[in-house]
This record gives C-alpha cells, structure tokens and sequence, in this order.
C-alpha cells in the first residue's frame, strides 16, 4: 500500500469507520447467476468489521491512518477486523465442491437405479416437476438447501435414470458417453476457471443472464408449439446450444464460490452453492445426451 503524508495530527476527525466491503454484482437471473450470488450474500452475511482504533475516515471517504507522528492517506482503506467469534465456521470453496461432488454421487447412484429398475416414462414426468418445484424452492430459500438439495439430486437423478433408459432402448449409446462427458466438461471447466483462461467478469454475467432467458423462451416454445423437439432443430437447440449455455452456468457457478469464500460468508452456504453446481451439471448431461443421441 502507498502512503502519502496527509495533514497535522488530528485533521481526520469526523470519519466513522465503516462496517466493511460491500461486493458488487448485478441482480436478477435464475439458476447459476448474479441472482443467487446474491441470495447467499444477504442470506448468509459475513461477519460484521470494524476499522482499527488508528484510523479514520473523512466525510469525503478517504481514509487517514495515523503512525504515531502523522496522518497517511490511504485510499484502499483499512484491513478488515472481524467483530465475531474466530470460532465460527465460514465458507470454503473446498466444502462447497466436495458438496457438489456427494450431491453429484447421490443423482449417479438414483440414477442408475432408476436405469436398471427401468421405469416407466411418465415417471420421468412426475418427478421432472417434483425437482422443478424443490429447485425453485431451494433457490428462494437458500437456508433450506441443506435438506432440499439431496432432495432435488434424488428426484434429479431419477429423471435422468429414466430419460437415459429411453436412449438405451432405442439403440443410442449416448449414456455412457454423456456420462464420462459430464465428468470430463465440469472437471475442464473447473481447470480453465481456475488457471484463469476464462475470466469471469460482469460482462460474462450479463451474457450469461440474457441466454439464460433467452433460452428459456425458445424451450418454452418449443415444448408448447412442437417446434424444435426433434430433427436437426432439437439438435441444435436442445443439444449444441443447451451445452454452451451450462459450460456458462458452471464458470459463474464456479466463480460465485471463490467470491462466497472471499466475502467470508456463513459455512452454511456451501450446500446452496453446491445445489447451483449441481443444476448445471445436470444441463450439461441433458445436453451431451441429446447430442450422442444424434438428431432424432
């Protein structure tokens, strides 16, 4: 930090240190963007700070440290001190993956269950809207994650054991491949977020936002109208650029858990976090199989 030397002792006088960092990202969205970076922000606070008894602040913001003999400027402001028991457990992006990860085994195991007990297709509808209904549940209610994310991976899992029993019976060998795929794009997207190929700035996020609905409105269209279910179109749309939209999701999924862990927030907030993970991966699967399963 660069200090310039400030005014006479006693100059900043009327600061009132302030209460820590605000983190700034842009409302609205649904799954995987800004929106549920945010739920977790007011719904799991950090914990509150307060400055040190050797600075101050001016009511034009700026920040006055004082060393003994003089006042500094400091325009970064000072380092956080937290107010609340050390003893508190906070969020880590180590929790939130392995998380993530059990959420994702526990959708494998219902899955393949579901598979082998080859359950009927209006099953797969059936609990299509019971994951629906828990998704969007869990998303307005993140403290409710802990019990309704297994929830959604266990109704998940067995909508995705009965969509993929219809490829195995009609001669595809898209699963096992859509399956080793799912694997291989979250662990590439992981790696390429963390070595910083792909930078996750607001930019990305509002792009991120607008396929989402976009997408969103041609599904919705597509289902009501018939348009696009099969041929080339599903191909396109429900393979090709339902993929592109999930990597999306799983890069602002990933980078929202590095900014939960930096904001210090509440442990807690890894199961949602791990809830949000799960729902793009789960895209990521319906994708590659609708791929694999070629254009009919």
């Amino acid at each position: 930090m660069t200090s310039t030397q400030g005014p006479t002792p006693g100059t900043p006088s009327a600061g009132t240190p302030a209460g820590g960092t605000a983190t700034k990202t842009r409302a609205g969205a649904s799954f995987g963007t800004a929106s549920n970076y945010n739920r977790m922000l007011t719904t799991f606070p950090a914990p509150p700070t307060t400055a040190p008894s050797n600075w101050k602040q001016q009511p034009d913001g700026n920040w006055w440290s004082w060393d003994g003999a003089t006042w500094h400027l400091q325009p970064q402001g000072p380092p956080p001190a937290a107010t609340v028991d050390a003893g508190t457990a906070r969020f880590s992006a180590d929790g939130a993956l392995n998380k993530a990860g059990l959420l994702g085994l526990v959708a494998l195991v219902v899955g393949t269950v579901a598979y082998l007990g080859n359950l009927p297709l209006g099953t797969a509808w059936v609990t299509m809207f019971v994951g629906l209904g828990v998704g969007i549940w869990c998303s307005l209610r993140p403290r409710l994650a802990p019990v309704l994310a297994p929830v959604y991976a266990v109704a998940e899992g067995a909508v995705l054991g009965v969509i993929s029993r219809f490829y195995a019976d009609s001669g595809s060998h898209a699963v096992p491949l859509a399956v080793f795929g799912t694997v291989a794009v979250v662990a590439g997207v992981w790696g390429a977020y963390r070595t910083g190929l792909v930078r996750v700035g607001n930019r990305f996020l509002q792009i991120t936002l607008v396929a989402t609905l976009g997408m969103i409105v041609v599904m919705l269209t597509a289902i009501l109208t018939g348009w696009g279910l099969s041929g080339t179109g599903g191909f396109l749309i429900f393979g090709v650029l339902y993929l592109i939209l999930a990597v999306m999701n799983l890069f602002v999924d990933f980078s929202f858990v590095d900014r939960a862990e930096q904001a210090g927030i509440e442990a807690e907030a890894e199961w949602f976090s791990a809830f949000t993970i799960l729902v793009s991966s789960v895209m990521v699967y319906l994708a590659l199989l609708r791929i694999f399963g070629g254009s009919r």
